[in-house]
């Protein structure tokens, strides 16, 4: 019987497992809810597929893990079905690039970002699509002890802007227009969160260092900023510190935005691709007791 136990797969060594054995139509015993809340915190992405839900099952299985809240900030994706918690992030044939495809955590550019993000797989296209996923947590322990000590006195600083162009260049797939068009409108938009911080539930400390957003280390320029991100970077999505999450109708996807990076591949030119998004808000990553 479903919903009485799961079956738990990894799909690497460090981040991302399939759930098995629930049907997220039904309502969660507490027992399960816990199995899965625990799989999702060793874990940082958590999977299922087969799924038949409706937006309001989707956002009760959501509202089990924290506070569920209109996603104001991103405006200008549509609603499902008129539910202000509930967003579909689509990606149409003639668009010029897709939502999220770079590493990054979401909204980790705003003072409060949200906890998880829970992603629903509506319509995709014949081949491609996928999201990858890597663990900060596994980032921040292949660090040398001495850079792992220098970098829990820092802190980023992570601009939205960011995502659209650099230096006046724009990134690939935008116009010299929609640059200036995102600078203009997510202007001011920034915060700054330590480089090294402790996750809530598993104590974990992890390296909150994004490839795209992060703009610089807090105190220094964004010129002496880069190499040092850079290598961070290349440490973050390392192969063998990812997981790639191969989509199918029907499958949902959670991620621990406090735990890992993730990244929605852009290789499939052409077709739609079509996915239904929660945002959670709860308890936020923790200053260690170096940069606290």
């Amino acid at each position: 019987m479903k919903n009485q136990t799961i079956t738990v797969r990894p799909l690497s060594a460090h981040t991302g497992a399939e759930i098995t054995g629930v049907d997220l139509a039904q309502p969660l015993s507490d027992q399960t809810y816990l199995e899965i809340r625990e799989t999702f915190n060793q874990w940082g992405a958590i999977f299922f597929r087969d799924q038949d839900i409706t937006p309001t099952q989707q956002l009760e299985f959501a509202r089990r893990f924290g506070n569920v809240t209109p996603d104001d900030y991103a405006s200008n994706l549509p609603l499902v079905d008129g539910y202000e918690e509930l967003k579909e992030i689509v990606r149409k044939p003639d668009d010029p690039r897709n939502v999220g495809g770079f590493w990054h955590m979401d909204k980790c550019f705003m003072p409060d970002p949200d906890m998880a993000s829970l992603l629903y797989a509506k319509e995709l296209p014949p081949y491609g699509g996928d999201t990858m996923f890597a663990h900060l947590g596994a980032a921040f322990d292949a660090l040398s002890p001495g850079l792992q000590a220098t970098l829990e006195t820092l802190s980023t600083v992570l601009i939205k802007s960011r995502a659209y162009g650099d230096g006046g260049t724009p990134a690939p797939g935008v116009t010299a227009e929609g640059y200036a068009e995102a600078l203009e409108k997510f202007a001011g938009i920034e915060a700054t969160h330590p480089a090294v911080a402790r996750h809530p539930e598993t104590g974990r400390k992890v390296l909150f260092v994004g490839p795209v957003y992060s703009d610089r280390f807090a105190g220094w320029t964004r010129e002496e900023s880069l190499p040092l991100l850079d290598y961070l970077s290349g440490i973050l999505t390392r192969p063998e510190h990812t997981c790639r999450f191969r989509w199918e109708e029907g499958s949902l996807a959670m991620w621990d935005n406090r735990a890992v990076a993730h990244y929605a591949l852009d290789d499939y030119p052409g077709h739609r691709r079509s996915m239904h998004r929660v945002t959670i808000q709860g308890p936020w990553l923790e200053p260690t007791s170096a940069a606290a």
